[in-house]
């Protein structure tokens, strides 16, 4: 063990975390200001300073201050302590702080819990960096892009928005100035992400990811009235309806995990359980052909 791991492991558990934290945000985002440190934590600046100081004690070589942008910046040297550095590790912290603070006590005497996950799509970190800085930052990404409806990858110019985790996969909700209009690019598809510099005019706002929608799902009618009850308590449904609030932009892919389609009505009762109440509402926003 080296003496900066030695050190690592005699801090205390917040003081760890606060330095995870920053070190993570360093690597990602390629600077780190204090006082993202105090709005984070709750901390004074007198102490966002002071953890900034052991995490250099510790790691000398991979910050340095740019005194013209009052910053810190990550070095070419840098070198992880706290973290893997691995796409994974990044997307399942954005996963897990999506509905939970990304601090979270640890609680004991609870029963054992197992998860089945899916296979993992593989992300390259030399995609995922950039386009993390190019959203935080709104510049420009040229990307290499292999869509399942073209036979080679093509190039293609956006302006990444957000991240988004539809349950199986991660996709990077980006305007494209390409296409002159919103898309979603599956991260594991793109096969390289380079900074393109500032848009010369203002990108237009998402009206799909802004607009919110109403999904109203219910039992399917084909299942027995035991059946109906059955799944009316599974998905805490009132009067046999259950309601969601969903984002037009990601819509279908809320009615993918839901296994609803255009065919929910005509598959068998038991395979589909529940099925779409407010098709025509939807429509204008999902193909269901």
């Amino acid at each position: 063990m080296s003496d900066a791991e030695a050190v690592i492991t005699s801090l205390k558990w917040d003081v760890r975390q606060r330095l995870t934290f920053l070190e993570a945000t360093v690597f990602w985002t390629g600077e780190l200001v204090t006082g993202f440190l105090t709005q984070t934590f709750a901390i004074s600046r007198v102490q966002a300073t002071k953890d900034i100081g052991l995490y250099l004690s510790l790691r000398p070589g991979n910050l340095r201050y740019d005194l013209s942008l009052k910053r810190y910046l990550i070095t070419e040297q840098f070198l992880p302590l706290l973290i893997s550095g691995l796409p994974q590790e990044c997307l399942q912290v954005l996963q897990a702080s999506r509905n939970s603070p990304p601090l979270l006590a640890l609680v004991g005497n609870l029963p054992a819990v197992e998860t089945v996950n899916p296979p993992a799509r593989l992300v390259d970190i030399a995609v995922l960096k950039p386009v993390l800085q190019a959203a935080r930052f709104g510049s420009l990404l040229e990307i290499g892009y292999q869509s399942m409806s073209t036979p080679e990858p093509a190039r293609r110019l956006v302006q990444p928005k957000t991240l988004v985790f539809d349950g199986m996969r991660w996709h990077m909700r980006a305007y494209s100035l390409t296409h002159g209009e919103y898309r979603d690019f599956v991260l594991a598809r793109i096969h390289s992400a380079v900074a393109a510099g500032k848009p010369d005019t203002p990108i237009p706002p998402d009206s799909r990811w802004e607009r919110l929608l109403t999904v109203k799902i219910g039992p399917h009618p084909g299942l027995s009235d035991a059946q109906k009850r059955a799944v009316e308590r599974d998905y805490g449904m009132v009067d046999g309806c259950h309601a969601v609030q969903v984002r037009a932009a990601l819509l279908p892919y809320f009615l993918l995990a839901s296994r609803i389609g255009a065919d929910d009505l005509r598959r068998g009762a038991m395979a589909q359980q529940i099925v779409l109440l407010n098709r025509a509402e939807l429509e204008p926003y999902i193909d269901f052909g």
